[in-house]
């Protein structure tokens, strides 16, 4: 109390000697920084020179250098306010800046520092590194006095206050920040300060430290916000990103370097030696942003070899200076990537156990790259199994292993000794081996127990030790386990992963029915945002593989869709989505052909399996020529060929089937999805082809087994036909109808056998109206047929269907069950107008102009459409009528434009008229409609007159105006 007491009174005198002697306030709450730049006052002093605000400086100084970081904020308005009129060096001094010479000079400058710090090297040793030349920084000091008289006193402390006082890091900013433009320009302005004081004072610790965090900072915010918000590929693109990581890492080793040589106490040493194996450490670890786990690796070349040694050496020296656990720790770790002794690697986890007994991090390190060597190098290798067995988790499984090889110290010869080998018997090998690799999974397994269940790094590594010894089992549990990371109680797949902080400590509770002793474990080591996108990275690719194995094909599907649809992780998963696609189809493709992996995947059905497989090709299409390629997957039976093929096998059942609704909506799907398919792809005309052909010879069966058959017919219910009408006919030739687009798979061409008869029986048949049975079916299938005339667009369609009309006169003549009934007309029409006209005539029992057929359906879709549910509206529909002087054996094209001229005349002076009704009513409504009109002719004159006074139906020929793409 009686310190802040005394702080108070000091601030009250100096604010009333700063008013006293300048009519300054410094009370942040009664003036701006440009009050302070202008000096505004009472008495109208001018302070806005050079001179006056020196002076200010000179009274502040002393004041300035007593106070802590969080009292020089208070300073932090006048200090802006001075450095208005002082922003930077002398332009003399900036020219050849020799600190920017420094941070990007030479390598050569890094071995100079490391040797003077080795040798204990003099103050003039390292100003001639940082102000090279002849007459080295005497000269540069010189010229700084020089240009900077007479405010040599405030130019030398100044920007050294102004960093105390002001906020320079750039992690108070908002995410990403780093990444943008304005987040470099802030980091450069904030680095300018520390390198205008570093001019006048080359050799401040502090300044020299602050940079060298200022750009470590830098460096992590760039790979930890590009991690989350830059895809991998974009990042390798991103030179300018790339650049100034390189250059953060370069600035910041060199920052540490002079600070560890200008270090004077031993925790700072210690402290610069960490920070600057850190460095060199963080270069050489496989992780995002640069490096994507899977094609895109470290290269571990010279350069590589020797950042690794040089964090070696900086770890150990200062793990002479002062032993601390995390010292141990990244030791043994930088040992197992140079390749050296496995032994010395866990005896320096060893110790980092021993310095920190509750850290669960080198317990985890030490199982876990115990475990790697047995399913490494350890089958049948008694020098690994030795090691191994020297750093068991129970002292009594080292016991019983040594004893059983019969050795009780660890062997340090070679690991590939042969030798020794033939001294133990393979079976007992064996069986040391399954016990050390099960003493390692039970360690692993204490470091995922209570409230160290998310410590994500053991789940992982114990799902792979259970994958690699790939026993009875053991896929399945290493599935589980690692399944912890990827679901929770809200969702079957998800990322269930949370950064690994050290800073909240939580202990791990005993489990009392383990007799073992134990230590409560804790997370003591924080983990960086990129190496946690780097472990979802590395736990997503096993996870897929280990469902891939164990054929869990819904898990499987729902891995894909989460990573098609995730949006928090998008960016950072975006190019395992066809890993996971991939190993979906592997699982999908193999159920579609084994009956047992169907029934392990839940007895799905193949046509359920099949329609999965379409959905992936509707959403994946473009991918599916590289799927089989993909490391991860590397299926040539995933090879576009098949796969299509899968898609052809889908579409022929549904034909087998004569699924006519569901090839419909196929085919609605392919043409939104596929604009323009003959341009896409080759694989994707084909299968668009293959469903339109599909989708015509179900429509075509469905007619054929609902067209009424002569002995069939009831002649007292059948409709007799208008004095002047034509009667159609239809003659199916069943053997061109077998015979498909050689576009499409051998295995699938033609149609299916079993239909053949049902096509054989239509010859030289009458179109009559179908029965009342078979009416709902028709009226259906002539909502699909004007959907296929009017969206049908790929490929060529069978050319075996004859329609043809004659007169009511010849066919009660030439008797039409024996032979071909008199040609009067054969309908020249193009398959969609041919079977567009067939269903109509079985709906509304007569036949009529194509074109009123055409306008007939349009007008009905626009009425649904509408919501009109009446039937009050009719349409004039205008049957041709022949010409008396047209024998039976002349034929005449419908599409001729003679030929439209004289029907439409001759149409319009004497033409019956059919009546209409919407589509859904005319199952209920058409049969009855139909025969109560062909009984009665004066009741069908009346309704023409009628709806001929509402509506005229246009007439045109068949044949003419129609669907450009269906003709």
């Amino acid at each position: 109390a009686e310190l802040e007491e005394m702080q108070s009174s000091i601030d009250s005198a100096l604010d009333q000697a700063f008013f006293c002697l300048y009519g300054l306030k410094i009370n942040p709450d009664s003036c701006s920084e440009d009050d302070l730049a202008v000096h505004k006052n009472a008495s109208r002093g001018d302070y806005q020179t050079k001179e006056q605000c020196a002076d200010v400086f000179q009274y502040v100084l002393p004041y300035a250098k007593e106070l802590s970081k969080t009292g020089l904020v208070k300073l932090r308005r006048v200090l802006r306010a001075i450095r208005k009129h002082f922003p930077q060096p002398p332009s003399e001094i900036l020219v050849n800046n020799p600190l920017d010479n420094f941070l990007d000079g030479p390598d050569s400058c890094e071995k100079i520092l490391c040797e003077i710090y080795d040798t204990h090297g003099s103050r003039e040793a390292v100003l001639n590194v940082l102000f090279p030349g002849e007459r080295g920084y005497e000269a540069f000091k010189k010229l700084s006095a020089d240009s900077s008289e007479p405010y040599s006193d405030v130019y030398g402390s100044l920007y050294h206050y102004i960093t105390e006082a002001e906020d320079t890091s750039p992690s108070d900013k908002y995410t990403g920040f780093v990444l943008k433009k304005e987040g470099g320009e802030f980091v450069e302005q904030s680095a300018n300060l520390f390198k205008y004081d570093l001019l006048y004072n080359p050799l401040r610790f502090e300044s020299w430290q602050r940079l060298s965090s200022l750009y470590d900072e830098e460096v992590d915010l760039l790979l930890n916000d590009g991690s989350k918000h830059i895809s991998i590929l974009d990042w390798r693109t991103n030179t300018a990103l790339i650049q100034r990581v390189e250059a953060g890492r370069r600035h910041s080793r060199r920052s540490l370097m002079m600070s560890l040589i200008l270090a004077k106490t031993i925790p700072d040493q210690v402290e610069m030696h960490e920070l600057l194996a850190l460095v060199y450490y963080d270069s050489v670890q496989n992780v995002v942003p640069f490096y994507d786990q899977r094609s895109i690796l470290p290269v571990k070349d010279a350069t590589w070899d020797i950042n690794c040694q040089n964090s070696l050496k900086q770890f150990e020296k200062a793990f002479e200076l002062l032993s601390q656990w995390l010292h141990a720790f990244y030791l043994g770790k930088l040992c197992e990537k140079l390749g050296q002794s496995p032994a010395k690697a866990f005896s320096y986890y060893k110790k980092a156990i021993t310095l920190n007994p509750t850290a669960v991090d080198p317990v985890y390190r030490m199982h876990a790259s115990r475990l790697k060597l047995l399913y490494t190098r350890g089958k049948q290798n008694l020098n690994v199994i030795q090691v191994v067995a020297d750093y068991t988790y129970n002292q009594s499984t080292k016991e019983n292993v040594l004893s059983m090889l019969g050795s009780s110290e660890q062997n340090d010869n070679a690991l590939d000794d042969a030798e020794g080998n033939k001294l133990v018997k393979p079976d007992l090998l064996d069986k040391a081996w399954h016990i050390l690799y099960d003493d390692c999974l039970h360690a692993l397994g204490t470091c995922v127990e209570g409230e160290l269940k998310h410590f994500h790094k053991a789940r992982y590594k114990l799902a792979q030790g259970f994958y690699r010894r790939g026993e009875a089992g053991d896929l399945e549990r290493a599935k589980e386990e690692l399944s912890f990371c990827f679901k929770s109680t809200r969702s079957s797949f998800t990322v269930n992963m949370w950064e690994i902080d050290g800073a909240v400590r939580k202990g791990r509770r005993k489990n009392p029915n383990i007799g073992v002793s134990r230590k409560n474990l804790e997370v003591s080591l924080s983990e960086s945002s990129r190496k946690f996108i780097t472990c979802i990275r590395k736990y997503m690719i096993l996870y897929l593989d280990l469902l891939e194995k164990n054929m869990d094909l819904w898990t499987l599907e729902r891995a894909y869709t989460y990573l098609r649809t995730d949006k928090r992780f998008a960016l950072c998963l975006g190019d395992i989505v066809p890993v996971g696609l991939g190993k979906y189809l592997q699982v999908l493709t193999a159920a579609i052909r084994d009956p047992e992996i169907r029934r392990v995947c839940g007895d799905v059905s193949t046509e359920q399996l099949l329609e999965k497989m379409f959905g992936v090709f509707m959403d994946h299409a473009n991918m599916l020529a590289d799927i089989s390629t993909i490391p991860e997957v590397n299926s040539p039976e995933l090879s576009e060929s098949n796969l299509y093929g899968y898609i052809h096998q889908y579409i022929h059942l549904l034909e087998s089937d004569v699924r006519v609704d569901v090839l419909e909506a196929l085919n609605e799907k392919i043409r939104k999805r596929f604009k323009t398919p003959k341009l896409t792809n080759s694989n994707f005309a084909k299968i668009c082809k293959h469903a339109s052909l599909s989708w015509c010879r179900c429509i075509l069966i469905k007619l054929a087994s609902i067209t009424p058959l002569p002995e069939s017919m009831d002649t007292d219910n059948q409709p007799v036909p208008l004095s002047n009408g034509l009667l159609l006919y239809v003659d199916l030739q069943p053997d061109e109808l077998l015979i498909s687009s050689p576009d499409g798979p051998t295995q699938f061409k033609g149609l299916d056998m079993n239909w053949f008869e049902t096509l054989a029986r239509i010859k030289n048949i009458p179109i009559r109206q179908t029965s009342e049975d078979n009416m709902e079916t028709a009226v259906t299938v002539m909502k699909s047929t004007y959907n296929f005339y009017r969206d049908s667009s790929c490929g060529t369609f069978p050319s075996g269907i004859n329609l043809y009309t004659v007169t009511p006169s010849q066919a009660s003549v030439e008797g039409l069950l024996q032979q071909a009934p008199g040609i009067v007309d054969t309908l020249d029409l193009s398959i969609p107008r041919k079977l567009l006209l067939w269903v109509y005539t079985l709906v509304h029992g007569r036949y009529c102009n194509i074109s009123a057929v055409v306008k007939y359906c349009d007008e009905m879709k626009a009425r649904n459409k509408r919501g009109t549910l009446t039937a009050a509206a009719s349409s004039q529909v205008t049957p041709p009528a022949p010409h008396s002087s047209v024998s039976s054996h002349v034929t005449s094209k419908e599409k001729s434009a003679q030929t439209v001229s004289s029907e439409a005349q001759e149409a319009n002076a004497s033409a019956p008229v059919a009546a209409t009704v919407p589509l859904h009513q005319e199952a209920e409504g058409s049969a009855s409609l139909i025969a109560t009109e062909a009984q009665k002719p004066s009741a069908v004159a009346s309704q023409l007159s009628r709806s001929s006074s509402s509506r005229t139906m246009e007439s045109a020929p068949d044949g003419g105006q129609g669907n450009a793409g269906a003709a």
